[in-house]
């Protein structure tokens, strides 16, 4: 069983979106032109993803039409979604990439990805989280996240259990990573992108 990175940031819903709002963030989306994912075929040879960003609406009360998430997919590593108190992004990737940063040539391009994906749905920064029973990070995903937990107050359970978050990814030293006791959590403000 391998360890997903998730993003969970300080974008989230604020109640009174209208499908137009939703339109925009789509054609700002469209507009960073990012590189769609491959997969492997049948022959062993590299196939690229095709289509385009669009968005999904789960609402929570049919009825009184509360949107309770909203989705934003489409053939690219991150997926964005917006909830009212959350925002949580799903990657590809495993989450020791944020420890491999040195050896991975397009991390900086993936970084600015997130960073604009962020800013596009009203954040301004990110906390990395993994899944799978991650020690302490899959509770905060799973346990929190997951079940719309405001941003600012899992920022705050972190800090109050782990202590201040690491914010130098050449900090991070992947030699010393055990899923079974990370004691430490990475925090992006993106303060040199801004």
């Amino acid at each position: 069983m391998s360890t997903s990175l998730y993003i969970i940031t300080n974008s989230k819903l604020k109640g009174d979106e209208t499908s137009a709002d939703f339109d925009n963030i789509l054609s700002q989306l469209k507009e960073l032109n990012l590189c769609k994912t491959f997969y492997e075929g049948p022959k062993g040879q590299l196939i690229q993803e095709i289509g385009d960003w669009s968005y999904e609406i789960e609402e929570d009360n049919e009825e009184l039409e509360i949107i309770y998430n909203v989705s934003f997919n489409g053939p690219f590593s991150c997926t964005p979604n917006l909830y009212s108190n959350i925002g949580i992004i799903w990657t590809i990737y495993k989450y020791r990439l944020i420890y491999e940063t040195q050896e991975i040539y397009w991390f900086d391009e993936f970084r600015r990805e997130v960073f604009e994906i962020v800013k596009i749905m009203g954040g301004t920064e990110i906390i990395y989280v993994a899944d799978n029973a991650c020690d302490k990070l899959s509770g905060y995903l799973e346990g929190m996240a997951f079940n719309n937990i405001s941003y600012e107050e899992i920022k705050e359970t972190m800090i109050k259990e782990m202590g201040q978050p690491v914010k130098q990814y050449d900090q991070l030293d992947y030699h010393k990573l055990s899923y079974k006791n990370i004691n430490e959590f990475f925090l992006d403000d993106f303060s040199d992108l801004k």
